[in-house]
């Protein structure tokens, strides 16, 4: 598949497992990936065999993000739980918007579809989720949020991959549910999704 653009996309967090299977699919399809970490090693040197261009810098650092963002036009913003969270997000921001970037894409929580201005939760990490995503809102950057429930990966697998195989369908036994603000979800003992309609 022929890249859009002639400029790499910036995957933060590329050393991590979203990160690195992002930066796998994008150079797969043909686009150029710069990926930033965190520090040297051997996950750094894995992106690179992937054919990455990889930078090493520091998220809540000015310097090191400008030295990432340059010439980027898209960027995907993913971080592990982390106390600067949002102060690596706004800094992010701010230096994708005096670079001009054209598409920020943000990689948040579920938890956060549930919250607003009258409803939080006790979670830190939750919060400062939630307010990264108003920073983004105000920050005039062309944002898409993507909060995903769950990562199909270990755990899950084992229980997901015989539907999907045998059906087209994600069955997992969570019976009746709820959600982490404590009110219940009504709905089937075991929910199901057609990945069809997902497509």
């Amino acid at each position: 598949m022929k890249p859009t653009h002639d400029s790499p996309i910036l995957v933060t967090g590329a050393a991590g497992a979203v990160g690195r299977n992002l930066t796998a699919m994008l150079l797969a399809r043909g686009h150029k990936v710069r990926a930033l970490v965190r520090r040297e090693d051997e996950r750094a040197g894995a992106l690179r065999r992937l054919g990455a261009e990889v930078v090493q810098g520091d998220l809540t650092d000015l310097a090191s993000m400008h030295r990432a963002i340059e010439s980027c036009a898209r960027i995907y913003f993913g971080m592990s739980v982390s106390a600067a969270y949002l102060e690596a997000t706004v800094n992010t921001a701010a230096v994708a918007r005096h670079h001009g970037v054209e598409a920020f894409v943000n990689m948040s929580q579920m938890t956060v579809t549930q919250m607003g201005i009258t409803e939080t939760t006790d979670s830190p990490q939750h919060k400062l989720h939630w307010l990264a995503e108003q920073a983004l809102s105000w920050s005039g950057l062309p944002v898409v949020t993507v909060r995903p429930t769950v990562f199909l990966e270990g755990f899950f697998l084992l229980f997901a991959a015989a539907s999907v195989r045998d059906s087209d369908e994600l069955a997992l036994p969570l019976g009746a549910g709820g959600d982490p603000f404590g009110r219940g979800v009504s709905g089937s003992p075991r929910p199901r999704t057609s990945l069809a309609a997902r497509q």
